[in-house]
């Protein structure tokens, strides 16, 4: 199977992921909300979850633009340009899945509320799932594509591994599409250790004062929505357990996908393995 190959089914999956996750998401978004008291609860949490993580990316795209300037300083601009890649993916990654659960949460209540049906509520929280999981794999394949059509075919980087042509920066070290891969990988690691570190904290603190006011002063049932630390408690689980856990697990992807390139490219470029260039291209793809 020759590379054009490859590239075509590599492409044809990432459109597919994003194509189906975009279908259920506005599928998910025309259903009915149910009673004025549930709307009024689940946009309380939708706009808190949406402003923490509006605010969360301000202050990470601080930090990445700093990275981003030390990693083209002091590595090569490929790195820096694939590492804004990979930040772009897994925030959006992470952005995506905290809104679809916000409004397929409300969504899937009503659907049990109104037909008292496992099946019928379970589709509706399966379209909502379905949203998260096809925007990890589909941004994840659509930022390695990005990185390797453009930095791997379009700058010849893949074309310098195969020749085993290697290029030294003023720092004396390697601007090889290895390590443009890696500026790919770390990019999706910053976005998920805040999404997850961040808002993981701010889960586990509303958590604490929503039980302590709650129960302890006020004798508040816990989760009741009258308890102003409830609202706090359901933003942080769709910011901490929903957008942390899609930049997570989108990282843990990327990561495994890019640690077998690299250690591919630098087994054939060591070893300087006798094979055809397209034998050895497809094996690295």
């Amino acid at each position: 199977m020759n590379l054009v190959i490859l590239t075509i089914i590599m492409a044809f999956g990432t459109v597919l992921a994003l194509g189906y996750a975009a279908i259920n998401y506005y599928t998910v978004k025309r259903m009915d909300e149910g009673t004025e008291r549930m709307q009024e609860i689940a946009a309380a949490i939708r706009i808190g979850a949406s402003t923490f993580i509006n605010y969360e990316y301000r202050v990470v795209a601080i930090i990445a633009a700093i990275i981003t300037v030390v990693l083209g300083i002091m590595i090569s601009w490929q790195m820096a340009v694939a590492f804004v890649i990979g930040a772009i993916m897994s925030a959006l990654a992470g952005y995506i899945g905290m809104k679809i659960a916000t409004y397929s949460n409300v969504r899937v209540t009503n659907k049990a509320r109104e037909t008292r049906s496992l099946s019928e509520t379970l589709k509706v929280a399966y379209r909502g799932g379905t949203v998260m999981g096809l925007c990890v794999g589909g941004f994840a394949l659509l930022g390695i594509l990005i990185v390797y059509l453009v930095f791997g075919q379009a700058l010849g980087q893949m074309r310098d591994i195969i020749d085993g042509v290697e290029h030294i920066n003023w720092w004396g070290l390697p601007t090889t599409f290895t390590i443009t891969l890696s500026g790919y990988a770390l990019g999706c690691s910053i976005i998920a250790m805040f999404n997850r570190v961040g808002g993981g904290i701010y889960t586990k603190a509303a958590d604490m004062g929503a039980d302590l006011v709650g129960k302890t002063e006020l004798d508040i049932p816990e989760d009741d929505p009258r308890n102003p630390a409830t609202i706090a408690d359901n933003v942080g689980d769709n910011v901490g357990d929903v957008a942390g856990l899609g930049s997570d697990l989108l990282e843990s992807y990327v990561g495994a996908i890019m640690s077998a390139v690299i250690l591919a490219c630098e087994v054939f470029r060591s070893h300087h393995i006798d094979v055809s260039k397209n034998m050895v291209a497809s094996m690295i793809n």
